[in-house]
């Protein structure tokens, strides 16, 4: 008969642990939101029964995982919560192995295919005609690359907002996000936004004639043209 081993040690959590974990849970459930001020660190430290350098090494923590930030002399507060301040440990992550930037590439195939079917069959007329709209004023944005990215996010926004589907948007905009360094270098080579333009353009096309496959299939060819031009340009952002 195996005998259990007892001597793996138990893991303590550390207060600072337990703070941030407390400030967390109170973010989930909602009663700390988004640009909400924190209590002082003294009054922090008072209300949960430990001490100031505790409450300190949590905030830091949160503050990496960009859930709080801090502000010269002005205390620390909720972060936006939205997919830019959230992401950095992944981007980090990613940024480690080159195999990971086709697995991220590989992910987003995947979803915005699903999110341009969906916006196939789901999308307003007028949320459509917004949608040519956004492209139409992408085309004066050819010569800059910033712009352009913005302009991108947006149409992008469009389709996972017209998917009809929370969770959907979420991880496309999450993906977009984590992949926006990589695309930084590449987005400054010639003819790369150009393609990016060209593929918006069929995808809309698709979009209007409420064809779903066609509308995946051109989702699927603008993910695998942004890969590789990013891979073209050594996927570093």
């Amino acid at each position: 008969m195996m005998r259990p081993s007892l001597d793996a040690p138990i893991k303590r959590e550390s207060v600072a642990e337990l703070v941030a974990g407390r400030i967390l849970d109170l973010v989930r459930r909602g009663e700390l939101k988004p640009g909400d001020q924190l209590p002082a660190e003294r009054d922090l430290a008072q209300s949960l029964n430990v001490s100031r350098p505790s409450v300190r090494e949590a905030i830091r923590g949160l503050s990496i995982l960009g859930v709080v930030q801090t502000r010269q002399g002005g205390g620390a507060y909720i972060s936006p919560l939205d997919a830019e301040a959230l992401l950095g440990p992944i981007q980090f992550y990613l940024s480690l192995e080159d195999m990971n930037v086709a697995e991220l590439y590989d992910a987003r195939m995947l979803i915005e295919s699903d999110v341009a079917r969906r916006a196939a069959e789901h999308m307003t007329d007028p949320e459509i005609d917004a949608l040519a709209r956004i492209l139409e004023a992408q085309r004066d944005t050819l010569g800059d690359p910033d712009a352009f990215r913005a302009s991108d996010f947006a149409f992008h926004m469009a389709l996972w907002t017209g998917a009809r589907n929370a969770f959907l948007k979420r991880i496309g905009e999450s993906l977009n996000v984590i992949g926006l360094d990589f695309r930084r270098r590449a987005s400054e080579t010639h003819g790369v936004l150009e393609q990016s333009l060209k593929d918006h353009a069929a995808l809309l096309d698709a979009l209007r004639a409420r064809d779903a496959e066609a509308a995946a299939r051109a989702a699927s060819a603008h993910m695998s043209n942004v890969y590789r031009s990013t891979i073209a340009q050594g996927g570093e952002p």
